[in-house]
Protein backbone atom coordinates (compact mmCIF):
# COMPACT_ATOMS: atom_id res chain seq x y z
CA UNK A 1 0.00 0.00 0.00
CA UNK A 2 2.84 2.39 0.83
CA UNK A 3 4.37 2.09 -2.64
CA UNK A 4 0.96 2.48 -4.22
CA UNK A 5 0.68 5.94 -2.68
CA UNK A 6 3.74 7.06 -4.64
CA UNK A 7 1.83 6.56 -7.91
CA UNK A 8 -1.42 8.43 -7.32
CA UNK A 9 -2.98 11.29 -5.40
CA UNK A 10 -4.40 8.79 -2.96
CA UNK A 11 -6.71 5.83 -2.50
CA UNK A 12 -10.38 5.78 -1.59
CA UNK A 13 -11.57 2.72 0.31
CA UNK A 14 -15.34 2.68 0.63
CA UNK A 15 -17.79 5.47 -0.17
CA UNK A 16 -15.97 7.82 -2.52
CA UNK A 17 -18.06 10.79 -1.37
CA UNK A 18 -16.95 10.43 2.25
CA UNK A 19 -13.64 12.27 2.65
CA UNK A 20 -12.82 10.15 5.69
CA UNK A 21 -12.41 7.18 3.35
CA UNK A 22 -9.51 8.80 1.52
CA UNK A 23 -5.89 8.04 2.13
CA UNK A 24 -4.14 11.13 0.82
CA UNK A 25 -0.73 10.28 -0.61
CA UNK A 26 0.95 13.59 0.08
CA UNK A 27 -0.03 13.84 3.72
CA UNK A 28 0.57 10.17 4.53
CA UNK A 29 3.99 10.06 2.85
CA UNK A 30 5.10 13.33 4.47
CA UNK A 31 3.80 12.49 7.96
CA UNK A 32 4.38 8.75 8.31
CA UNK A 33 6.75 5.91 7.52
CA UNK A 34 5.77 2.64 5.81
CA UNK A 35 6.20 0.61 8.98
CA UNK A 36 4.47 3.08 11.27
CA UNK A 37 1.65 1.69 13.37
CA UNK A 38 -0.56 4.73 12.63
CA UNK A 39 -0.37 4.00 8.91
CA UNK A 40 -1.36 0.37 9.48
CA UNK A 41 -4.18 1.41 11.82
CA UNK A 42 -5.51 3.91 9.27
CA UNK A 43 -5.63 1.26 6.56
CA UNK A 44 -7.06 -1.35 8.91
CA UNK A 45 -9.75 1.10 10.06
CA UNK A 46 -10.93 1.69 6.49
CA UNK A 47 -10.92 -2.02 5.68
CA UNK A 48 -12.86 -2.98 8.82
CA UNK A 49 -15.57 -0.45 7.89
CA UNK A 50 -16.39 -2.80 4.99
CA UNK A 51 -18.98 -5.04 6.61
CA UNK A 52 -19.13 -7.81 4.01
CA UNK A 53 -16.04 -10.05 4.44
CA UNK A 54 -16.12 -11.15 0.80
CA UNK A 55 -16.10 -7.54 -0.42
CA UNK A 56 -13.37 -6.64 2.07
CA UNK A 57 -11.33 -9.50 0.59
CA UNK A 58 -11.93 -8.16 -2.93
CA UNK A 59 -10.72 -4.75 -1.77
CA UNK A 60 -7.51 -6.28 -0.44
CA UNK A 61 -7.10 -8.17 -3.73
CA UNK A 62 -7.53 -4.89 -5.63
CA UNK A 63 -4.83 -3.27 -3.49
CA UNK A 64 -2.48 -6.19 -4.12
CA UNK A 65 -3.04 -6.06 -7.86
CA UNK A 66 -2.52 -2.30 -7.98
CA UNK A 67 0.72 -2.70 -6.04
CA UNK A 68 1.87 -5.36 -8.51
CA UNK A 69 0.94 -3.17 -11.49
CA UNK A 70 2.87 -0.22 -10.09
CA UNK A 71 5.84 -2.38 -9.17
CA UNK A 72 5.99 -3.59 -12.77
CA UNK A 73 5.41 -0.09 -14.15
CA UNK A 74 7.37 2.26 -11.87
CA UNK A 75 6.80 5.29 -14.15
CA UNK A 76 3.01 4.89 -14.14
CA UNK A 77 1.40 7.87 -12.40
CA UNK A 78 -2.18 8.99 -11.76
CA UNK A 79 -3.07 12.61 -11.07
CA UNK A 80 -6.15 11.63 -9.12
CA UNK A 81 -7.38 9.31 -6.39
CA UNK A 82 -7.95 5.66 -7.14
CA UNK A 83 -11.46 4.76 -5.97
CA UNK A 84 -11.35 1.04 -5.22
CA UNK A 85 -15.15 0.66 -5.34
CA UNK A 86 -15.13 2.05 -8.89
CA UNK A 87 -12.24 -0.19 -9.93
CA UNK A 88 -13.88 -3.30 -8.47
CA UNK A 89 -17.25 -2.45 -10.00
CA UNK A 90 -15.70 -2.19 -13.45
CA UNK A 91 -13.79 -5.44 -12.90
CA UNK A 92 -17.07 -7.21 -12.12
CA UNK A 93 -18.76 -5.73 -15.20
CA UNK A 94 -15.87 -6.59 -17.52
CA UNK A 95 -15.73 -10.18 -16.24
CA UNK A 96 -19.49 -10.59 -16.70
CA UNK A 97 -19.49 -9.13 -20.22
CA UNK A 98 -16.45 -11.19 -21.31
CA UNK A 99 -18.04 -14.41 -20.04
CA UNK A 100 -21.47 -13.59 -21.50
CA UNK A 101 -21.05 -11.48 -24.65
CA UNK A 102 -24.61 -12.34 -25.62
CA UNK A 103 -25.86 -10.51 -22.49
CA UNK A 104 -23.88 -7.26 -22.81
CA UNK A 105 -26.98 -5.08 -22.70
CA UNK A 106 -28.41 -7.00 -19.74
CA UNK A 107 -25.65 -6.31 -17.22
CA UNK A 108 -27.67 -3.83 -15.13
CA UNK A 109 -30.56 -6.28 -14.81
CA UNK A 110 -28.18 -9.11 -13.88
CA UNK A 111 -25.80 -7.17 -11.67
CA UNK A 112 -26.50 -9.34 -8.61
CA UNK A 113 -25.62 -12.49 -10.54
CA UNK A 114 -22.50 -10.79 -11.91
CA UNK A 115 -21.29 -9.97 -8.39
CA UNK A 116 -22.05 -13.47 -7.11
CA UNK A 117 -20.13 -14.90 -10.04
CA UNK A 118 -17.17 -12.59 -9.40
CA UNK A 119 -17.02 -13.52 -5.70
CA UNK A 120 -16.54 -17.14 -6.79
CA UNK A 121 -13.50 -16.39 -8.96
CA UNK A 122 -9.97 -17.25 -7.98
CA UNK A 123 -7.66 -14.47 -6.73
CA UNK A 124 -5.71 -14.80 -9.98
CA UNK A 125 -8.84 -14.23 -12.08
CA UNK A 126 -9.86 -11.29 -9.89
CA UNK A 127 -6.40 -9.77 -10.37
CA UNK A 128 -6.69 -10.12 -14.14
CA UNK A 129 -10.03 -8.30 -14.15
CA UNK A 130 -8.76 -5.62 -11.75
CA UNK A 131 -5.96 -4.99 -14.24
CA UNK A 132 -8.42 -4.84 -17.13
CA UNK A 133 -10.62 -2.45 -15.17
CA UNK A 134 -7.67 -0.15 -14.48
CA UNK A 135 -6.79 -0.17 -18.17
CA UNK A 136 -10.41 0.62 -19.05
CA UNK A 137 -10.48 3.55 -16.61
CA UNK A 138 -7.17 4.92 -17.91
CA UNK A 139 -8.42 4.75 -21.50
CA UNK A 140 -11.71 6.36 -20.49
CA UNK A 141 -9.88 9.22 -18.75
CA UNK A 142 -7.63 9.71 -21.78
CA UNK A 143 -10.64 9.81 -24.11
CA UNK A 144 -12.40 12.34 -21.88
CA UNK A 145 -9.27 14.50 -21.73
CA UNK A 146 -8.95 14.37 -25.51
CA UNK A 147 -12.62 15.30 -25.95
CA UNK A 148 -12.21 18.24 -23.57
CA UNK A 149 -9.11 19.38 -25.46
CA UNK A 150 -10.93 19.09 -28.79
CA UNK A 151 -13.82 21.12 -27.41
CA UNK A 152 -11.44 23.80 -26.11
CA UNK A 153 -9.70 23.98 -29.49
CA UNK A 154 -13.02 24.51 -31.27
CA UNK A 155 -13.97 27.35 -28.92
Amino acid sequence: MWELLHHCRGVIIGDKLDRRNRIDSESIISEMTPGEANFARRLDHLLTKIHAPVYRHLTVEALRELAAIFQGNPDLQFDDYIALDVLIGHAVRIAWVEDRPDRVGQYEAQKGAAWSDFYGRSPKECAIYMSKALQFLVELAEAEAQAAEDTANVA
